[in-house]
Order: C-alpha cells, then sequence, then structure tokens
C-alpha cells in the first residue's frame, strides 16, 4: 500500500515524462476489462472534490485532478485447508495481515495498540466512502511506513494508517479489507522541490489539509479445481490532487483529461509491481501454516 508519494510521479516530470512517457501496464496476472471490479470508490468522494472546486458559483483558481487506479491480482494456487485447520484462522494469526502490507519492498509495520476516538472515527468514515464493511473494535490498525521514491533532486517518505477487518464472503470463505485511514508525507532534498511539493501538497499551511489518498483492497480466497485455492487481491486507489488551473493552461499541451489519464495508468502500474510480490509472501507463509 503506497500513500501521497504517488503525487511525486505526477510533478517528477509534469506533463513530460508523466504524459508523453507513459507507463507499460502489464497484464501477466489478472484481466480487469473482462470482470467486474468489485470495489467501486463512493461518488461522495468526487462531489465532495468538485465542490471545492468552486465558491459561490465561481470557479476557483485550483482544479481538482482526479487519479483512479484500479486491479486484480491472483496468487499462484495452494492446497485448501480442512476442517481440522480453518482457513479463517490463519487469517486470523497476528503476522498475517502485517505480510501484505509489507508489500515488495518490505514496509516497516506497526501495529497500533492504542486506537483513540479520532482515528477509528476517520477509519469509519473512509470505510463509508469507499464502501467497506463498517469496522468494530475488533478491527486492527497499523501504521505502515514505505520506503519512499526519489526524483533527481527530492525523495519523498510516506507513513500511511491501514484499517484491517477479517470478512467473509458468500461461499464463508475469510478475507481482508484493508481501508486507508490517513497518510502522512514529507520531502527532503532540494529546497526549491521541496517547497513546490509542499505548496502543491499544502503542508506549507498551518491549516489541517482534507485528505487526498483514498484505498481500498480486498483479499480474497478463491477456489480453484482439484482442492485448490488462491489468493486475490481486488485493490482500488484514488488520489486527489489539487492543482493551480493556470499553471495546466501554460504547460505545452497539456490538459486534465490527459493527467487523469495517465495518472491512473501509474497508479495500476505501481499497484501490479507491488501486489503480485506480497500475495505470493501471503500464500508461502499459509502454506508454512499448513504444514505446521
Amino acid at each position: 500500500m503506497i500513500s501521497l508519494f504517488f503525487l511525486v510521479i505526477f510533478l517528477g516530470g509534469i506533463e513530460y515524462s508523466f504524459a508523453f512517457q507513459q507507463p507499460r501496464i502489464v497484464s501477466r496476472y489478472h484481466d480487469v476489462t473482462s470482470r467486474t471490479t468489485q470495489h467501486i470508490f463512493s461518488s461522495k468522494i468526487a462531489e465532495q472534490n468538485d465542490d471545492n472546486d468552486t465558491n459561490n458559483g465561481k470557479k476557483s483558481s485550483m482544479m481538482t485532478l482526479k487519479f483512479v487506479g484500479e486491479t486484480v491480482i491472483t496468487s499462484d494456487v495452494a492446497a485448501n485447508s480442512d476442517d481440522s485447520k480453518p482457513l479463517r484462522e490463519f487469517f486470523s494469526q497476528s503476522y498475517a495481515a502485517p505480510i501484505i502490507l509489507q508489500g515488495s519492498k518490505d514496509n516497516h509495520v506497526n501495529e497500533i495498540e492504542n486506537i483513540d476516538d479520532e482515528l477509528f472515527n476517520q477509519y469509519k468514515q473512509n470505510c463509508e466512502l469507499t464502501g467497506a464493511s463498517t469496522p468494530t473494535n475488533n478491527n486492527r490498525i497499523f501504521d505502515v511506513t514505505t520506503s519512499g521514491i526519489s526524483f533527481p533532486g527530492l525523495q519523498v517518505m510516506s507513513v500511511v494508517t491501514i484499517g484491517v477487518q477479517i470478512v467473509s464472503t458468500k461461499q464463508d470463505l475469510p478475507g481482508y479489507e484493508l481501508v486507508l485511514i490517513r497518510d502522512a508525507t514529507y520531502a527532503k532534498g532540494n529546497r526549491l522541490f521541496v517547497w513546490f511539493f509542499n505548496k502543491v501538497t499544502g503542508k506549507d499551511k498551518s491549516t489541517k489539509s482534507e485528505q487526498a489518498t483514498f484505498s481500498f483492497n480486498k483479499i480474497s480466497v478463491v477456489p480453484k479445481e482439484n482442492d485448490m485455492i488462491a489468493f486475490e487481491s481486488n485493490a482500488n486507489l484514488s488520489l486527489f490532487i489539487k492543482f493551480p488551473a493556470l499553471l495546466m493552461k501554460a504547460i505545452p499541451g497539456a490538459s486534465k483529461e490527459k493527467f487523469e489519464k495517465t495518472g491512473g495508468e501509474s497508479l495500476v502500474k505501481a499497484l501490479e509491481d507491488d501486489l503480485p510480490t506480497a500475495l505470493e509472501n501471503f500464500r508461502r507463509e499459509y502454506m508454512k501454516w499448513l504444514e505446521s
């Protein structure tokens, strides 16, 4: 799970490296076009940002760029468990969920032991916005520190807070719902680049900025032939960025639609780079547990 540092992918090249050098999307693991993605973000998020682009009926000097990436990744198969070792028992192991959160870059995962009302209410609100199940006091919440991403002259580090809930499917199989609750990013490096990053993200203001990143990832058990199973990740990542409308006009060949299209493709690319490794590590740990 990666958060607002995707903004740097957008800022790193503005129009040229981002729009004209589009990433190649690899579809080895799934075919999104052949199925209906389960996790469609609530329109409330987009409506909220659209409202903020107007003031008393007048257009704001800032526009909201909406990047949405969604993908489905399925692991290799593994043997199914039996009644002596129910699958839900593995999902309930304290070490299981953090395997998914570690991703492909071995993110540092720390469970929050004391969940205050403000954090839980934000979790509940984001579950409603993303279409996830209503959280309970039994849910676990983790801080995940990513390794960050570097560009010439700028490095952005990120800490995301993610709620994890064990759910059941229609086949009475267990799964996880992972919802991003909040994120914090900070940049270091060239002073001008850091200033620009802080300016665009609103980090130069003393007031609390609106949440810009929303993520919902559902991990499911998928029955396969010969009593085998696989683990599937159905992930949706949505990013809203306030961007000066005047600057958009100043970039040759730029358009809101082009930015949003290539930005969404970059989010999908990032998910597809991260999730297969996380699922494979989860599958291997499951097999060890099954054989123990």
